[in-house]
């Protein structure tokens, strides 16, 4: 999927504070109110060395999954395209990773059974 960017020429006056918190602030030299609707995002802020500001947006994609129950080391859920997914984490220094992967095994395949067929499966 390709992601199209609208582009808006706005000119004005900003200035950027080094001391104390990181702030930039931006004027437009002539301010329409409602014409643009609120931004607030995350993203990495650029001041370059001409003088020039650009602002990139964190594209954080969220998880789709639907979580079915959470393990103790990881979780059951269930992916868009309808796949049961089983996620185990398990520390590089633990002892008995053997057991993590049973008792997590053991807790999902309860879990599965039930949010299939429901209360009387498990």
């Amino acid at each position: 999927m390709k992601k199209t960017f609208k582009f808006t020429d706005v000119s004005g006056e900003g200035w950027f504070s080094d001391n104390g918190p990181k702030l930039f602030s931006f004027y437009p030299e002539c301010p329409e109110s409602g014409k643009y609707p609120r931004y607030v995002k995350r993203g990495t802020a650029y001041r370059l060395s001409d003088g020039t500001f650009e602002f990139v947006e964190n594209y954080w994609t969220r998880s789709r999954a639907m979580l079915i129950k959470k393990l103790s080391h990881g979780r059951l859920s269930k992916g868009i395209n309808g796949d049961y997914i089983l996620t185990i984490r398990i520390p590089e220094g633990e002892p008995s990773p053997g057991r993590i992967i049973y008792d997590d095994a053991m807790s999902a395949t309860a879990a599965l059974l039930n949010f299939i067929f429901g209360e009387d499966a498990a």
